[in-house]
């Protein structure tokens, strides 16, 4: 169960402890999220960013071969590209690292890995390539990208996430 109901409150309020203070909104602050029916269930994927200057913290959910694979990540944004430098979490397509503090006793790969992907914010849609594909948000499929959402509903990252993503982006890996 959720601890904190983070589709309720603001990104903003939650990442920065509250604060008043208003800033503009970077291309990577937000939540984007896909949900369809499988065998009979809802299953949904997102990705939850924010963005301070040109970092850009993020966690994100998917769900392949009947499992959820969620992972943290960092990056460094240009514009409405930001590329992915470090990525940990469930091992499967993205990473094969555990986050530290999250891994199995007999994980043999706990931390950050290197990643070689790319995220795009085209206006209210999120697309992710691999590093050094061309891409052009004018030439983007609608369909083959996250649409961009108030609110993740009961799907928001587990507390542990939350927290990791308030530390991340007061600068701390």
């Amino acid at each position: 169960m959720r601890l904190v109901p983070l589709a309720i409150l603001p990104l903003a309020a939650l990442l920065t402890g509250g604060a008043t203070a208003e800033r503009k909104r970077a291309p990577f602050d937000g939540a984007w999220m896909s949900c369809e029916t499988y065998q009979g269930s809802r299953i949904c994927s997102y990705t939850l960013t924010a963005q301070r200057g040109a970092r850009v913290c993020g966690v994100q959910r998917d769900f392949a071969t009947n499992a959820y694979y969620t992972q943290r990540f960092i990056a460094r944004a240009e514009g409405n590209r930001a590329d992915i430098d470090k990525i940990c979490g469930d091992p499967g397509s993205e990473t094969d690292t555990y986050c530290a503090g999250q891994a199995p006793a007999n994980a043999e790969k706990v931390g950050w890995s290197t990643s070689d992907q790319t995220l795009h914010a085209c206006g209210n849609r999120l697309y992710g390539t691999e590093a050094g594909t061309s891409f052009r948000c004018a030439a983007a499929r609608p369909a083959a990208g996250l649409p961009k959402v108030r609110s993740l509903g009961g799907e928001g990252p587990e507390p542990e996430d939350a927290a990791w993503m308030a530390s991340c982006l007061r600068g701390e890996d």
